[in-house]
């Protein structure tokens, strides 16, 4: 019996290194946290939120919204509403570490 939305094994695959990369990314923003409880700098701080947002609501976001959608708990025309929050979340994680670098630089 496949799973719905997971009809292939190649989509079984796909499933678990999402569901893998969500937990590696929820565990690379939690030792960013760590580091902003050691160094309380500013560039640190916005450092630290980019990559949670980048690593771990990024990956969490994009794997909720293919288990919902795939399991039928929401429609399918929410899936391009789940990527335009996972782009948008990916933009914003991208901004604050770039706005991290440019305080560090001082440029």
């Amino acid at each position: 019996m496949a799973l719905p939305g997971f009809g292939t094994p190649l989509g079984l695959l796909a499933g678990g290194a999402a569901t893998l990369s969500a937990l590696v990314g929820l565990y690379i923003g939690y030792q960013a946290y760590r580091g902003l409880r050691r160094n309380d700098e500013r560039s640190m701080r916005w450092l630290s939120v980019g990559m949670i947002l980048l690593f771990g609501v990024a990956y969490t976001l994009a794997v909720a919204g293919q288990g919902l959608v795939a399991f039928r708990l929401v429609p399918i025309h929410f899936q391009g509403v789940f990527r335009l929050l996972v782009r948008l979340t990916q933009l914003a994680g991208l901004g604050c570490i770039a706005y991290s670098l440019r305080i560090a630089t001082g440029r």
